[in-house]
């Protein structure tokens, strides 16, 4: 499990390190919240644990920060408070924060409370273990309150051709490296073409399906497969990079090659007709995302054109 602090106080941070790397948790310190903030996204920890006031740190801001972010609202956050201060308590649980624990009962609680609110979250929220990223669940609780709000925006599905060959060559350890990778450009696709309100979800294997206005469309597909097109070589050994793909034997025992892998999105809105509900709004952009893998051998976006539905 993996525990970020945000503790400026020496002899506090020195303490909860102590007790944290007893139970074999992997930790990550940090004495300011800008430097904790700005590294949280590119590895998301399991529980954050932080001061609440202190030189550099600001705990209302802190919650404010990550509970906007889609990636963060299901990460438990957990702060240490002055011993008197119950005015305090009373700020940050309306801010979010999951939990707090006295400045003098840290050595007594602290254990407690992190396997608690771990086990707490585990229990009532999907997040998938390799991405940390909000699963099935998640999605469809987004999108019914959007459907109902009757919100204006686009659905996306993507996912890569053939991972499964891929897993075969290089091992699913490798594989899931590409999932990572896969996974980390649409985050920086979203966070640098699209808006704060966008939502990434990974529901399963190589899927993943995200939400954002309709006006940034064609700027994040392009983004998604110029990046992503423009380092998946680098998970290949060069006698693969060299011949373009992959030599398996299929069932009668022929070598058939597989490509490099690419990705495929497909896209759809509300703009032309209703979304009724999150599964009829999963199996049309499905849908979409299968035209692509099907039609198009390189990777490649494609949005909904049909302006009716039920489609006939």
């Amino acid at each position: 499990m993996k525990v970020s602090l945000i503790i400026n106080d020496q002899t506090l941070q020195d303490l909860i390190v102590l007790l944290l790397l007893g139970e074999d948790y992997e930790i990550k310190v940090y004495s300011d919240q800008n430097t904790a903030l700005a590294d949280l996204e590119k590895e998301i920890p399991d529980i954050i644990i932080s001061e609440f006031q202190a030189l550099n740190i600001n705990g209302l801001e802190i919650c404010k920060i990550l509970k906007k972010n889609f990636l963060f609202r299901y990460i438990p956050v957990l702060f240490i408070v002055s011993d008197s201060d119950l005015l305090n308590k009373a700020k940050i649980t309306y801010a979010g924060a999951d939990d707090y624990i006295s400045k003098n009962c840290v050595e007594n609680e602290l254990l407690l409370k992190v396997k608690l609110n771990l086990y707490r979250i585990a229990r009532q929220q999907d997040i998938h273990p390799l991405t940390k990223l909000p699963g099935q669940s998640s999605l469809y609780k987004e999108l019914e309150k959007r459907i109902e709000n009757k919100v204006l925006f686009s659905i996306y599905y993507a996912d890569m051709y053939r991972l499964r060959d891929f897993n075969q060559r290089y091992g699913f350890k490798r594989g899931d490296e590409v999932i990572q990778y896969a996974a980390s450009i649409i985050l920086r696709a979203l966070k640098e073409c699209g808006s704060p309100s966008d939502f990434l979800s990974h529901p399963q294997d190589d899927d993943f399906i995200f939400l954002t206005l309709t006006d940034s469309i064609e700027t994040i597909g392009n983004r998604i497969i110029q990046d992503f097109d423009g380092g998946i070589a680098s998970f290949y050994n060069e006698e693969d990079r060299k011949i373009g793909g992959i030599l398996l034997k299929n069932r009668k025992g022929d070598f058939e090659k597989t490509p490099i892998l690419r990705i495929h999105i497909g896209i759809t809105t509300n703009e032309s007709y209703q979304f009724i509900s999150p599964a009829q709004t999963i199996q049309i952009v499905s849908e979409i995302k299968s035209f692509a893998k099907l039609n198009f051998e390189k990777s490649m976006f494609v949005k909904e054109r049909r302006k009716g539905f039920p489609f006939y």
